[in-house]
């Protein structure tokens, strides 16, 4: 997977034996994953990540570049999103634990740190947290999206109840013009598991269970289809 590829070149012939150089700009799709303590955690996150990279690849035939890139903090987070062009992004996809008010990460990783007490998932997240909250949602910039985004959140339960992350950063979106983009979310806890017991590594999925679909702050509807969604009925 590579970065997104600012300000290309396309030729087009105008007269015989002369070219005229235009420049353009591909939309994205960028996936963001990690943030978790625990390695195996971190680890399932990408390998969905690159699951759902797979679909946009099969599904675009090379229309969109893939960015797919590990969150090591909140403010890398903010800075992936911020770092694209405007009306760029057509599709942003964030695998990392989550709740109705949070995207929940830490400052540590079992990997780094060897204090016994960061074993402790509320010691963790109360002396390493480095959430993303719904606050943060007014540091990110809207322009950025398309008219037509589709914003997917992959953790458990941030849709949960009808207050919630999803349902503000689709808000976020509608406000800055994007009136057809959606933010989807699940209601309940999630996990790679998609076809049970028999789901291997390299089939890791997060994209089963009931999910509910935000626009404008509003909730459309909810679906417990699995696999990737309808893009085009998303943006009706």
């Amino acid at each position: 997977m590579s970065g997104n590829l600012k300000g290309q070149k396309a030729r087009t012939n105008t007269t015989k034996d002369s070219v005229h150089t235009v420049q353009y700009d591909r939309k994205v799709r960028l996936l963001l994953w990690g943030g978790a303590y625990a390695q195996s955690d971190n680890s399932a996150f990408q390998m969905a990540a690159i699951n759902v990279a797979k679909d946009y690849k099969r599904d675009d035939k090379n229309k969109y570049e893939i960015i797919s890139k590990r969150l090591r903090s909140l403010q890398s987070l903010i800075l992936e999103i911020n770092d694209q062009k405007p009306n760029s992004i057509r599709s942003l996809d964030i695998f990392t634990h989550g709740g109705p008010d949070n995207f929940f990460m830490v400052t540590v990783r079992n990997d780094k740190e060897g204090n016994f007490l960061n074993d402790i998932r509320l010691y963790r997240y109360i002396f390493h947290n480095d959430s993303f909250s719904r606050a943060h949602l007014t540091k990110l910039k809207f322009d950025n999206f398309t008219e037509d985004s589709k914003v997917e959140i992959h953790g458990c339960q941030t849709a949960a109840r009808s207050d919630n992350i999803v349902a503000d950063f689709s808000m976020h979106l509608f406000e800055a013009g994007k009136t057809r983009s959606v933010v989807i979310g699940h209601t309940t806890k999630a996990g790679p598991q998609i076809d049970g017991d028999n789901t291997g590594i390299a089939g890791q999925d997060y994209r089963h269970l009931e999910r509910a679909i935000y626009r404008g702050g509003k909730l459309l509807t909810k679906t417990k289809k699995a696999g990737a969604l309808d893009e085009r009925e998303l943006a009706k």
